[in-house]
Formats: structure tokens, sequence, C-alpha cells
């Protein structure tokens, strides 16, 4: 448990020695307004809330770095380290297809079940022994919002993917300037 709570602090410190303030900013937010929404809820004490937060933060804000991290690295090698400006019109085809393919993870995370009724109630049982609140957790209600979450993490893979293949594609193909009015005529 020890490991599990010093996880949250030495990840926001490599954050600072990194430089990478809005990402340090980010979790620390995150943790503050989950802290926060926990110290009114919890009827332990404030130690064991915030020990109970650090173990349940530091996993999850572990995870979501190393994905970043992974994004971040697998669009340099797709882009090939070139940093093109894409334009309006790629950065709206890329959001429309985002969203198209985030609603279709969405119905095949449904369709197969991924956030299942087992998995609900020991992410559940975990929560409930770390903190001691009035009502027990119950994630099975909310198993339409963790299928959302799953499904977003194939669509993030699939936009970086797309948004450094158009950045390569733009730093190779030169833009050619518009024609004259006179010459189109």
């Amino acid at each position: 448990m020890a490991v599990l709570f010093a996880m949250l602090p030495a990840l926001l410190y490599w954050q600072h020695r990194r430089r990478r303030w809005w990402a340090m900013g980010a979790g620390l937010t995150a943790f503050i307004l989950v802290l926060d929404h926990l110290m009114l809820k919890d009827r332990g004490s404030i130690w064991q809330t915030l020990a109970a937060t650090g173990i349940l933060c530091g996993p999850s804000y572990l995870a979501l770095t190393a994905f970043w991290a992974a994004m971040r690295g697998m669009g340099h090698a797709v882009s090939g380290g070139r940093t093109a400006a894409l334009s309006s019109v790629d950065c709206v085809a890329i959001a429309l297809l985002a969203i198209v393919a985030h609603l279709l993870f969405f119905i095949a995370a449904t369709i197969a079940g991924v956030a299942n009724t087992a998995l609900l109630n020991t992410a559940g049982d975990f929560v409930n022994c770390l903190y001691h609140l009035a009502r027990p957790v119950d994630f099975r209600s909310h198993g339409d919002q963790l299928n959302m979450l799953f499904a977003a993490l194939p669509t993030l893979v699939l936009a970086t993917l797309l948004q450094a293949r158009l950045r390569r594609r733009r730093a190779i193909i030169p833009q050619t300037p518009p024609l004259p009015l006179p010459l189109l005529q």
C-alpha cells in the first residue's frame, strides 16, 4: 500500500523534473477534485481519506501518463518528426472521424461486455475497502459510462495515427501556391 501511495507524488515530481507542466497540473487538479469530493462523503479520518485517494489516483495517473507518452511516441514515429501544420479542413475531418469511430467502438464495447458485472463488482469492492462511505459504491449502474471510457482509448489511438499521417503527408507534399485569378479564366 505504501508503494501505491508513493506512486502519485513520485509521478508528480517526475512531471515537474521533465517540465511537463500541463500534465502535472492536470494530474494534481484531478487528485484535488477527487479528494475534495471524497472528503465530503467519507466517514473515515482525513488522513485515511488522503491515503486512500492517493492509492486510488496513483496507479490511474501512471496508466494515463504511460498512455500519453506512448501516444506521443507513436505520433512522432508515424509523422517522422515532421511538424507541418494541419489545415482547418484536416482538423474537422479528424474530429468527425473520431466521433464516428468512438460511436463504433462504444457499440463494440457494449456488445462485447467489456464492463462486465464481475469486473464492476471487483472495482466497487476495492473502493469500498478503501473508503468508509455512508452508501457503498456500486459501479454496476455505471456500465455504459465505463464502456464510453473504454471506447475512448482506441479512438485516441486512431486519431493520433491519422493526425500524424496527415502531418507527414503535409510535410512531404509541398503546398502549391494558388494560381492568380487571370490564369484561372
